[in-house]
């Protein structure tokens, strides 16, 4: 259950919940918890969902080095940005992709992705299907660790964006730390937007390093994609789909929590401490505001 106090003319997150959840309820096994119920009282709104298991950065944070094997990492990478892939079909964008709104399903479900938290989603196209006009300034809204260039230059953000936070998203996966992962993201978040310029250019090693050498073509396929086009999701796939066999990389082993089921119980343990970095806002020119993460 997700419950959010009544926030009178504020913009609630567990109605953004319910619009987005309600497109795939009629869908199976697409990685989006099923829409139970919802309602609210005098004083508090309520959502109740599917149960799922831990997320995906609380299971990397019990991994030694804070990271996972490539296969795990390779794997997660498809099955997130399939989840991104079909949120954005049915017209919403995240604006908030990390690691901890990306979860495992329970039990015998375990080699499920899901995705969940939709505070900051935001229809990107009308009812004909046209892409809405980018507006002239946007805030900077999301995790700053994982905000694209655009959302720190305060530009409206589009499908672009989701792909590029699950860029960031998946090196750290893979590395187990950012090069800005020591910035405070609220205090310093022009220091972290200028990081992610440097790594287009001199920089870009720092990023990379660690990374099989096909994501230096992924990042240059977001960088590429137009305000209105939709991202190449294919071609990306496919490129990590190489990695699988250019380093011989076992496509069909079970992820590491499925090896260790002990690291589902400790995750569960883990508690929010440590992922205060990852703290999803909303800010203005000059200004921020933190904003509750309903599904810490």
């Amino acid at each position: 259950m997700k419950v959010e106090k009544d926030l009178g003319s504020r913009r609630s997150v567990l109605k953004l919940d319910v619009f987005v959840l309600r497109e795939f309820q009629n869908k199976k096994g697409i990685g989006f918890p099923r829409l139970i119920t919802s309602g609210q009282t005098s004083h508090l709104k309520f959502v109740i969902l599917q149960l799922v298991g831990p997320d995906i950065n609380k299971l990397r944070r019990c991994l030694p080095g804070k990271k996972f094997c490539l296969s795990t990492a390779l794997r997660l990478s498809l099955q997130t940005l399939k989840r991104i892939e079909t949120l954005h079909d049915a017209g919403w964008l995240s604006r908030d992709i990390k690691a901890s709104n990306f979860t495992v399903g329970r039990t015998n479900d375990s080699g499920t992705i899901y995705m969940i938290d939709f505070g900051f989603a935001r229809r990107f196209r009308d009812r004909k299907g046209n892409v809405y006009e980018p507006r002239s300034s946007a805030p900077l809204v999301g995790s700053i660790q994982y905000a694209s260039m655009a959302a720190h230059a305060f530009r409206d953000q589009c499908r672009r964006d989701d792909v590029e936070s699950w860029f960031y998203m998946i090196c750290e996966l893979i590395k187990g730390e950012l090069p800005w992962a020591s910035v405070d993201p609220l205090a310093n978040y022009h220091l972290i937007g200028e990081w992610k310029r440097y790594a287009r250019y001199g920089g870009k090693e720092e990023l990379l390093t660690g990374v099989p050498s096909e994501f230096e073509h992924i990042l240059d396929i977001i960088d590429s994609t137009r305000f209105d086009e939709r991202p190449d999701y294919r071609t990306i796939s496919r490129l990590i789909e190489t990695v699988f066999s250019r380093l011989n990389v076992d496509s069909k082993a079970p992820f590491e929590w499925q090896l260790e089921p002990s690291l589902i119980q400790k995750a569960g343990l883990i508690g929010d401490q440590g992922q205060s970095r990852e703290i999803s806002c909303n800010i203005q020119q000059g200004s921020a505001e933190d904003v509750i993460n309903l599904s810490a």
